[in-house]
């Protein structure tokens, strides 16, 4: 804890440029101000919280609070720095066979509050360094740009009905239920957002109905980001928390993008689909007395129907994970995964089976993204099992093992290619499904709520696809890309 509050003093005396040494007492008011508001019931809800997990954007506002910020102002700042490193490159379009970079990420958080409402701004810079003419840059650069700005009101108590509303509109990001299929970027370094509205009703407690209408940001690395004026998204969806053993959602999804001049760019279907999970036992209080462990669950099932690339449109995902924790010292937790997302068989046909992920996240599936982003959710299908370990509060490792394959070995094996180029694939078949198998060790270290040290390492045993695409002449195979792959990070954020 010393540790964490040294490091907080010295965040907080750079933003607010005081003498160091003379000025300790100012900064270690401001720390227990700030600590007091995060631990206490006087946390003031943010409107992103309606929106988002709340753990991305909830911690002590010790910039606020240095500045002696008044409650109906929101000021935070957040700075993330990652090293990452792989080899052995399989991505068509990728020259050299190793790629290093150093992606950065910085946030500012200003909002301004009367009564239920809100006006809030997130600005967010991304970029990175050291990368080479060829390297993969697709989710890294979005510099100095509006990644959230919007207005919302909050009504607790609507007509005292004992029901709550939430209304927002302008540029938002969102979280819903899995975040398989929506959800608020965190490992990339770019963010996705959307332009609309977003509107929720609920009892404030274990249920609510939320319903949305946007235009996807498109991004822009280097100027601003604009809403697509070809695409429209939509959905409506019931969360519920209400039962100890289920919880979960059904949900309806809708994409058109016909406005689009080009049929084979055009998207125009519905999904539908229904989440249920129990959450797993995080710390051992939470066990009940003389227990020995408990089960956990994570049941997701969506279907889509419509039209996609011009072609008749039938698609599927499942996921399936169990797993149980035990009550113990570390509390380990050990879940089996299985995993599939519907692919096509006949690419030449007139109908199209291939899932299509929307704007969900990869990585608590299928593992790392940003500069490694090796597995999708489109076409595959993975079997394998993790294990959790959390020695200290502060402290969480986890260790996964994963096997890989291709839903259909005549469609393309999702985000293989730079962008311009077009994915891998074998449209004979004779390829096969293998993709291999990968292990992961991800580790993390909190120093109190503001400094978060992370560091990770996969290995992925490639599978005999890639040898026979190797051999393939014109796969579009980078040289040495059935080679297997490491990947290395180490990560700092800082959250003040």
């Amino acid at each position: 804890m010393k540790i964490a509050k040294i490091s907080a003093l010295a965040l907080t005396g750079l933003v607010t440029q005081q003498a160091y040494g003379t000025e300790d007492s100012i900064l270690e008011s401001a720390y227990d101000r700030a600590e007091k508001a995060y631990h206490s019931k006087a946390w003031k809800e943010l409107p992103d919280e309606a929106l988002i997990r709340s753990s991305r954007i909830k911690w002590n506002r010790l910039g606020k609070a240095a500045l002696n910020l008044p409650d109906w102002v929101e000021f935070s700042l957040s700075q993330r720095t990652r090293y990452e490193n792989v080899s052995n490159n399989w991505r068509k379009g990728q020259r050299d066979a190793n790629n290093s970079q150093l992606p950065l990420q910085s946030r500012v958080h200003l909002g301004v509050n009367h009564g239920p409402f809100w006006l809030m701004f997130e600005g967010q810079d991304s970029r990175t360094n050291f990368n080479q003419p060829g390297d993969f840059t697709g989710r890294m650069i979005d510099q100095w740009d509006i990644l959230q700005l919007f207005g919302s009101a909050t009504f607790k108590n609507v007509f005292d009905t004992g029901l709550r509303t939430d209304l927002h509109v302008g540029r938002i990001t969102m979280d819903m239920g899995s975040t398989r299929l929506i959800g608020r970027n965190n490992f990339p370094n770019t963010t996705n957002s959307f332009d609309g509205g977003h509107f929720a009703l609920g009892n404030g407690l274990d249920w609510r109905v939320r319903t949305f209408l946007t235009a996807p940001v498109t991004i822009y690395p280097t100027s601003l980001d604009q809403s697509s004026q070809k695409t429209l998204f939509w959905g409506t969806a019931f969360e519920t928390t209400q039962l100890k053993w289920l919880s979960g959602e059904v949900y309806y999804l809708g994409i058109s993008d016909s406005y689009s001049p080009q049929a084979t760019k055009q998207r125009n279907f519905s999904t539908f689909g229904a989440h249920a999970y129990q959450k797993a036992v995080s710390t051992k209080e939470k066990f009940e007395y003389g227990q020995f462990g408990a089960l956990d669950y994570d049941f997701e099932s969506a279907v889509q129907t419509g039209e996609r690339f011009g072609k008749n449109d039938f698609a599927y995902m499942g996921f399936a994970t169990v797993g149980y924790t035990f009550n113990t010292s570390w509390i380990p937790q050990l879940q089996v995964e299985y995993k599939y997302a519907s692919g096509t068989s006949n690419p030449n046909g007139n109908e199209t089976h291939t899932f299509d992920r929307l704007y969900g996240l990869r990585r608590p599936d299928f593992g790392q993204t940003s500069l490694y982003t090796s597995f999708g959710q489109s076409n595959m299908e993975v079997a394998g099992w993790r294990m959790t370990l959390k020695p200290k509060d502060n402290i969480k490792a986890y260790f996964r093992h994963h096997a890989h394959w291709l839903a259909e070995a005549k469609d393309a094996f999702d985000g293989s290619a730079l962008p311009g180029y077009s994915n891998l694939q074998d449209k004979t078949g004779r390829a096969g499904r293998w993709l291999g198998q990968d292990i992961e060790l991800i580790g993390e270290y909190d120093f109190g709520n503001n400094l978060i040290l992370s560091a990770g390492y996969d290995h992925w045993f490639k599978g005999d696809y890639f040898d026979k695409l190797a051999a393939t002449p014109g796969s579009g195979l980078p040289q040495n890309g059935q080679k297997d792959t490491d990947y290395f990070f180490v990560q700092t954020e800082l959250r003040f």
